[in-house]
């Protein structure tokens, strides 16, 4: 089963994305992770942008943030390429290319 938390980057407690719209979106990340072998899924509030939420897979915290609309707007027809787009991030990061994506 897949763990999804959300934090808050400043303090790193954890909080619950309670929002009525955000229910598929978290499915359809729980199922994508799934797929694609992740069995942590982390959010990290941005303590300068309450809007930004950065990824992460796994151990590995990415340069690649998703915009928390996502979540209150229920988008979850593009969260799929999102977070393909999060799994680029942890690839590049790791062949060494993260220094060069910030």
């Amino acid at each position: 089963m897949v763990e999804i938390k959300f934090r808050n980057e400043a303090d790193g407690k954890e909080f619950e994305m309670t929002h009525p719209k955000a229910g598929r979106v978290l499915t359809d990340i729980q199922v994508w992770a799934e797929k694609n072998a992740f069995e942590h899924v982390g959010f990290w509030r941005d303590p300068e942008d309450e809007h930004k939420f950065w990824v992460q897979l796994g151990d590995d915290r990415l340069n690649y943030w998703i915009h928390d609309s996502t979540f209150t707007e229920g988008k979850h027809e593009t969260v799929e390429m999102q977070m393909d787009y999060a799994r680029g991030a942890q690839r590049r990061s790791a062949a060494g290319y993260g220094k060069f994506d910030k």
